[in-house]
C-alpha cells in the first residue's frame, strides 16, 4: 500500500468509524461531494490541496497537522511534484509551527537542487511576514546546498541568518558577524547597505574599532556610488530593498567612523568625521523621512562636538551640554557615558550632571531612545562601569562597589567578556572594603561564571 493510498485509507476509515456518508461529510467539511469522491475514490485519486486536508482534519475533530506526515508523500512522491502545492504546504507548516515537518520536507527536496530557488523564495516570504523562526530553516537549507559560492541567494541567505542571530549575547554576535563577513560584497547593493551598517554596529558593541572603521569606509563608498551613479536610488522606490533612506547610510558611515576614532583617542580625526554628517541638507531627493533623518544627524553632530570637548578636558561646557540634553532626552544615555568617561580621564567632577540625570536601575528604561537596542545595552553597561570607576576615584568606595557589582551582573547577562575582564580587577582591588553582602554577591556571580565556563557556555547560561 502506498503512502498516498494510506492517507486516503486513514481518512476513509475515520469517515466509516464516525458514521459519515460522503454527502453528510461534504456538508460538515464544506468540500463539494464530487470533489470528496474524486479525492477518496478516484482512479487515479484527485490530489488533495492543503486547504482541503485541513478542512477534512478539522471536520474529523483532529488537531491541525494530524495527517501532515502522510501528506508529505502526496506532495513529493510523484514523478512531477506540484511546486505550488508544495509551497502552500510549507507555508501552512510554518503558520502552525510544524518546524520538524518543514525540516523533513526540505531534506527531501534538496535531493534535487532545482528546488533551491523555490526554497529561497519561500524563506524570503516568511522573513517578510515576520515568521523568522521558520524562515531560518529555509535559509539554512540554501546555505547547506547551494553549490555556487557567488550565488546571490546564498549571500542573501547568509545575511538573513546573520541578522536573525544578533541578540544580547556578545560572543554569539561575534561569531555571526565573522561568519557573514566574507559574503557582504556578494550582496545586491541595496541589501549590502544594511549588511555593512549592521556589521559596523556589531563590531561597535564588541569594541573592535578598526573593524568599525573598515565597514564604515565601505559603507560610505557604497552609499556615495549609489548616490552618484543612480539618481533614482536617492529615494525609496519599488524594488529597492534597503531598509532606510540612502542618506542614513551615508551619514552613518561618518558617524560610526567618528565614534571609532573617538574611542581610540583620535579626537581631531573624529571631529572631521562630525563635519561629514553635521549638515546633510544638500543631499538631493530627500523625502519627509529623509529630512527627519537629516535633522537627527544635526543633533548627533552637536552632541558629539560636546563629547569631544569634554574628552579633551573642557568641563566648562558641561552646563551647556546639560541644557542640550534636557532638550534632546534621547541623547542622555550615549552622552552620559562619554561624560563619565571624560571625568575619569581628566579628573573633573560630574556630580551636578548626575543630580540632573540620576543613574539608577530604572535609568535604562527611562532613557529609551532611537538607537539600536544592542548598541544601547552596550552603552548602558559601559556607563555603569565608568560610574563605578568615578566613585572609586573619588574615594566613594561603597557606591563604586555597588555600581561595579551591578555592571558585572549585567556584563554576564550579555556574555560581554571585554567588560567582564576589565571589571574583575577593580573589585579585587577593593575587596577589603566590600561589605559582607557585597562579597556574597560577588562570589555568587563568580560561581555562576565558573559553572558556565565548565559547561563551555561562555560567561552565562540561563540568563
Amino acid at each position: 500500500m502506498t503512502n498516498i493510498s494510506t492517507l486516503r485509507s486513514v481518512i476513509s476509515s475515520q469517515l466509516e468509524m464516525k458514521g459519515y456518508s460522503l454527502n453528510s461529510f461534504s456538508h460538515r467539511s464544506g468540500i463539494n461531494r464530487g470533489t470528496l469522491s474524486a479525492i477518496l475514490n478516484g482512479n487515479p485519486p484527485k490530489p488533495i490541496s492543503i486547504g482541503q486536508l485541513d478542512s477534512i482534519t478539522e471536520a474529523l475533530d483532529q488537531p491541525p497537522g494530524k495527517y501532515y506526515s502522510l501528506y508529505i508523500e502526496e506532495c513529493i512522491n510523484t514523478d512531477h511534484p506540484n511546486r505550488r502545492r508544495l509551497k502552500a504546504f510549507l507555508l501552512r507548516c510554518a503558520e502552525i509551527g510544524e518546524l520538524a515537518r518543514i525540516e523533513e520536507i526540505l531534506s527531501r527536496l534538496t535531493e534535487d537542487l532545482s528546488y533551491l530557488p523555490m526554497i529561497f523564495a519561500t524563506g524570503e516570504e516568511l522573513y517578510a511576514s515576520g515568521n523568522h523562526e521558520a524562515a531560518i530553516l529555509f535559509y539554512f537549507s540554501v546555505c547547506e546546498n547551494e553549490k555556487y559560492q557567488h550565488a546571490e541567494r546564498l549571500a542573501i541567505s547568509q545575511y538573513r541568518l546573520f541578522r536573525l542571530s544578533i541578540g544580547d549575547d556578545a560572543e554569539k554576535n561575534m561569531r555571526a558577524a565573522t561568519w557573514f563577513e566574507p559574503y557582504r560584497n556578494r550582496l545586491p547593493e541595496d541589501i549590502q547597505l544594511d549588511g555593512l551598517l549592521h556589521l559596523a554596529n556589531v563590531y561597535y558593541t564588541l569594541q573592535r574599532w578598526k573593524y568599525v572603521e573598515v565597514f564604515a569606509d565601505e559603507l560610505r563608498t557604497l552609499a556615495t556610488s549609489i548616490y552618484e551613479c543612480n539618481p533614482k536610488k536617492r529615494r525609496f522606490f519599488e524594488g529597492f530593498r534597503a531598509e532606510r533612506e540612502l542618506v542614513v547610510y551615508y551619514g552613518q558611515s561618518y558617524l560610526l567612523k567618528g565614534s571609532a576614532l573617538e574611542h581610540q583617542g583620535k579626537y581631531s580625526e573624529a571631529l572631521k568625521c562630525v563635519d561629514g554628517y553635521a549638515d546633510l541638507s544638500w543631499f538631493e531627493g530627500l523625502n519627509e523621512t529623509g529630512r527627519e533623518e537629516v535633522a537627527k544627524f544635526k543633533i548627533w553632530a552637536e552632541a558629539n562636538r560636546y563629547n569631544l570637548e569634554v574628552l579633551n578636558g573642557n568641563d566648562a561646557v558641561l552646563p551647556e551640554y546639560v541644557a542640550f540634553l534636557k532638550k534632546h532626552p534621547h541623547e542622555i544615555l550615549p552622552s552620559l557615558r562619554i561624560i563619565a568617561e571624560a571625568a575619569n580621564m581628566n579628573n573633573f567632577s560630574i556630580d551636578d550632571v548626575l543630580k540632573e540625570f540620576p543613574v539608577n536601575t530604572n535609568f535604562y528604561n527611562w532613557s529609551g531612545n532611537y538607537y539600536v537596542p544592542m548598541v544601547n545595552k552596550d552603552r548602558y553597561l559601559d556607563l555603569i562601569y565608568q560610574l563605578a570607576i568615578y566613585h572609586f576615584r573619588r574615594k566613594e568606595i561603597a557606591a563604586g562597589l555597588e555600581k561595579l557589582l551591578y555592571a558585572l551582573s549585567y556584563a554576564i547577562s550579555l556574555n560581554n567578556k571585554e567588560h567582564f575582564f576589565k571589571m574583575v580587577p577593580w573589585f579585587e582591588q577593593h575587596r577589603g572594603q566590600a561589605s559582607a553582602q557585597q562579597l556574597k554577591e560577588y562570589e555568587t556571580l563568580m560561581r555562576e561564571v565558573l559553572k558556565d565556563a565548565e559547561m563551555g557556555s561562555g560567561l552565562r547560561a540561563g540568563h
